[in-house]
């Protein structure tokens, strides 16, 4: 039988056991007898007479007032019968085999009662395991019509006419009627029973289940469900009720298997395990890099066992014979930190040189490419080595365009003359015009990109042979000394004029420790010659930087005259239209040091003694620059150079030195016309001096990133040990054994 919803219908039970009609049967029949022969006329038969028509119809007469009389009786005997079963049902009569004759109404359905008595009671049981539910005959569906039933075997002989009744009625005398019980299942109803008690029972299937806590793999293993089987419990619990007798019914179920079992689970966590042993490490070799930047060093990268934990994704996978994990790591993820080492370890390639031309840019030496990370290639290696034994890699590395070339180079926005910077070294010794020359090259042709800090030392790198520089005299330790890259400060002096009569800021210049004369020739640009606007460099220490904020690339173009002693530095690029003036002072004179200074050298020659600085007047130069820009002055900035006054020095062998610190031998006094010290400049006869600049509409404030030694790394010549310093080979050679007036 289906679960689904049926129409009510009546099931005909077996017939129980015969009840047997017991000693009041015959009885009762034999009474129904007598009283049609009561109520009957005599039915012995009456006397023939064969010879006389009179009395033919005398019989035909006699015939018919019988019949009259015996119709008369059985309607007689009909009521009378009818009348001694007022209310109860006629013999012979039984509801599904049970009899129920001679019975009222009420006693026969307490008989009826009786007998499925049980079966109203607990129509059935169901179990599952130790649980058990009794549902009653309404929680199933179940009606028994006892009342139709009673009324049909009630209306047995009494439902036709009186002729047709005593038919009927001796008909069930002689073979009984049984009327059948109507009894409604409506399968709906128990299937939603049973529905209910599934509800209640039933449980899902559990998956395995893999969480990663920290570096920890867990499972959580899986576990089978159940799901009763409402039909086919219906159609046992329907086959029990078709008895009527109490039934006891098993729920029935299947197991439900898990889509993804504890084996996928297992060899997941496998997986995982690999790729959280032990950290990662990866190298971005220095010998990757070398050629393009020779002071590289290796940069190790190390991924702990829990930042690996962050990048391993779980992915659940349908498959028909039961589900799978696939382990993977976020490519994304390890892109993104791929992509932060390569930015820091990225090596630019150089910019080419690139000539003026007139305008039409050329590029006359080449960019080298750069190198960084392959972040796609890396990212593979890095998940091949995840999942494997491998745990340390080198960083694969690829080439990188040159930041500019001919595809770019019309881009730059470098289309006009933005500033000057002349200078002039007029009776150089060879070695100073040599070095000078060199330093120029260096510089000529450079590129520099918007918002990019200038510095000179990055630009000039190493002052030495190989670079092109030659021994020269310099100021080291105080005193002028032969040294590589003499004369280079008339190049940082040069290009910081061009930056600082192009109204470009100033982020870091220094003064030189004493006067030299050599600086100035248009050391006032259109104000004319005069001290104060040098710029001495340093490697390793005091270094010439500015800042290109005009919003476009700057091309510098640098040359030096070795026949005129002219170096010029011009900075093209898109001018920001500044207008540059200058107000000029010159005080705290102090006259040169009298007293000589003798300094014991072992390479001087015994018995000779040579005189390596000439004395000279200290002094302080203020300059302050005033930049002014579609009419709008900035606050003005001080440029301030402190010239400190020197003596006379001496270089002498030690075995030519007394103990007083003085040479033993004859020496030529200080005081000899020869030996006079350089004459320091007059302010009447300075261009540049405060007397002939005419006041600039600037306001005179100081708080500015100013160059002064207060608010820039030491624009002052003593602020630190400037030139003098012996960290490297110093880059300046004004100073000669016998420099110029």
């Amino acid at each position: 039988m289906s679960a689904e919803q049926m129409p009510a219908r009546n099931i005909e039970p077996p017939l129980p056991e015969s009840v047997p009609l017991g000693a009041g049967q015959p009885a009762l029949t034999q009474e129904f007898d007598d009283a049609l022969l009561r109520e009957s006329p005599a039915t012995q038969p009456a006397s023939v007479v064969r010879s006389a028509p009179r009395r033919s119809r005398a019989v035909a007469a006699a015939l018919t007032g019988g019949l009259l009389v015996a119709i008369v009786g059985v309607i007689v005997g009909l009521a009378a019968i009818a009348q001694s079963f007022d209310g109860r049902i006629y013999p012979n009569v039984s509801v599904q085999g049970l009899s129920v004759g001679n019975l009222t109404r009420s006693e026969a359905r307490a008989v009826l009662r009786s007998h499925y008595g049980t079966f109203l009671d607990q129509p059935a049981t169901i179990i599952d395991g130790e649980r058990q539910w009794r549902p009653g005959l309404d929680e199933l569906g179940i009606v028994f019509d006892f009342d139709a039933a009673i009324d049909a075997a009630y209306q047995v002989g009494r439902e036709s006419g009186a002729v047709d009744n005593l038919r009927r009625v001796s008909d069930v005398r002689q073979n009984g009627v049984d009327v059948a019980l109507t009894v409604t299942f409506d399968q709906a109803i128990a299937q939603q029973y049973l529905a209910q008690l599934a509800a209640e029972v039933d449980y899902p299937a559990t998956d395995a289940a893999l969480r990663i806590t920290g570096t920890s793999v867990d499972i959580q293993p899986a576990r089978p469900g159940r799901q009763i089987l409402v039909d086919a419990t219906l159609a046992e619990l329907t086959e029990g009720l078709r008895q009527f007798q109490p039934t006891t019914v098993t729920l029935l179920s299947r197991e439900i298997a898990p889509r993804l079992l504890d084996a996928p689970a297992q060899t997941a966590r496998t997986q995982i395990q690999t790729i959280l042993r032990e950290p990662l490490t990866l190298w971005r070799t220095a010998e990757s890099v070398q050629t393009l930047d020779p002071e590289a060093e290796d940069r190790q990268y190390v991924w702990s066992p829990s930042e690996l934990a962050r990048l391993i994704q779980i992915t659940r996978v349908a498959q028909p014979d039961g589900d799978t994990l696939a382990v993977s790591l976020d490519a994304s993820a390890i892109e993104e930190r791929v992509r932060q080492i390569a930015d820091e370890t990225e090596v630019i390639g150089t910019r080419p040189r690139v000539a003026w031309n007139g305008g039409d840019l050329r590029i006359i030496r080449p960019g080298d490419p750069g190198k960084r990370v392959d972040e796609v290639l890396a990212r593979d290696r890095i998940v091949a080595a995840l999942f494997g034994t491998q745990r340390t890699l080198d960083l694969p590395m690829r080439a990188t365009e040159p930041p500019v070339s001919e595809k770019n180079l019309d881009q730059l926005g470098i289309s006009e003359l933005v500033g000057v910077g002349l200078s002039d070294f007029t009776g150089s010794a060879e070695y100073r015009i040599t070095n000078i020359g060199v330093g120029m090259n260096l510089l000529n042709g450079i590129l520099i990109a918007p918002d990019e800090e200038f510095s000179f030392n990055q630009y000039i790198g190493s002052i030495d042979a190989e670079n092109g520089f030659v021994e020269g005299y310099a100021i080291v330790q105080n005193r002028t000394q032969l040294e590589f890259g003499g004369g280079i400060c008339q190049d940082s002096t040069t290009i910081f004029r061009a930056a600082f009569w192009s109204g470009l800021p100033i982020t870091e210049r220094w003064g030189h420790s004493f006067y030299i004369s050599w600086y100035d020739k248009y050391g006032l640009g259109p104000l004319g010659d005069g001290p104060g606007l040098d710029a001495t460099i340093f490697t390793g220490g005091p270094d010439l930087k500015f800042l290109n904020d005009t919003g476009h690339w700057l091309l510098v173009q640098a040359s030096s005259n070795p026949k005129t002693g002219h170096a010029q530095v011009d900075l093209y690029g898109t001018s920001p239209q500044r207008e540059v003036a200058i107000t000029y002072e010159v005080y705290d004179r102090i006259p040169a040091i009298a007293q000589p200074v003798f300094v014991a050298d072992a390479d001087q020659p015994a018995g000779r003694i040579r005189q390596s600085d000439r004395a000279r007047g200290g002094m302080t130069i203020d300059v302050w620059r005033t930049v002014t820009v579609n009419g709008v002055a900035a606050p003005r900035e001080l440029f301030r150079t402190r010239f400190k006054p020197w003596p006379n020095i001496y270089v002498v062998n030690p075995a030519d030195m007394g103990p007083d610190g003085r040479p033993t031998i004859e020496w030529r006094s200080p005081d000899d016309p020869s030996l006079r010290p350089t004459p320091t400049p007059d302010s009447t006869s300075v261009p540049g001096s405060s007397a002939d600049v005419p006041p600039t509409p600037a306001p005179e404030t100081e708080a500015t990133p100013a160059p002064e030694a207060e608010a820039t790394p030491a624009p002052e010549a003593e602020a630190t040990p400037a030139p003098e310093a012996e960290a490297t080979p110093a880059p300046e050679t004004e100073a000669t054994p016998t420099p110029a007036p």
